[in-house]
């Protein structure tokens, strides 16, 4: 009885016993955070190359030296910083309006699925232009249970547009 008494007043290993029942929250609100900045870093830089690779397109840059789909995705994945498999992943839609009236807006995730009738044309001077892309990303924190995604099988869409209207070329 004394043993148990010592024991039940022993408060050695109460750090490490406090460790253990903290850590493994406290390591998954921190990947969590580190996935979410990923995540918002890659999705800021596809943006940003889509803003940019529109610019030639409203420029006329495009349409002079016959862009393709194919060239207009290298494009956006050579103006991002950090690709990450853009070139194999990346989807494109493009929409050419000649006024605004006659726009429509299409969401590339339909029921969970991520379905993108890929499309490019560059338009003509004066004309309206909707360019949607779309990346889908990985999820890292799958293995947690964590399953805030929204796509079926538990990727996410990171997704960029740019409506514009091309300059007189």
């Amino acid at each position: 009885m004394r043993l148990h008494r010592r024991l039940l007043r022993d408060e050695k290993g109460a750090a490490a016993i406090e460790f253990a029942l903290l850590a493994m929250p406290f390591l998954m609100l921190v990947f969590a955070i580190l996935e979410v900045s990923l995540m918002f870093f890659i999705d800021s830089g596809l943006d940003s190359a889509l803003q940019r690779t529109a610019r030639e397109v409203r420029t006329g840059a495009a349409a002079s030296n016959s862009w393709d789909l194919q060239k207009f995705k290298a494009r956006v994945c050579e103006n991002m910083t950090f690709s990450f498999g853009c070139s194999d992943t990346l989807l494109v839609s493009t929409q050419v309006m000649s006024d605004f009236s006659s726009r429509s807006y299409k969401s590339g995730v339909q029921n969970g699925v991520l379905s993108v009738q890929e499309s490019f044309s560059p338009g003509g001077s004066g004309d309206y232009v909707l360019i949607q892309a779309y990346l889908p990303w990985d999820s890292t924190l799958a293995f947690a249970g964590i399953k805030a995604h929204t796509l079926q099988d538990g990727r996410y869409v990171l997704a960029a547009a740019a409506l514009f209207r091309n300059e007189p070329f």
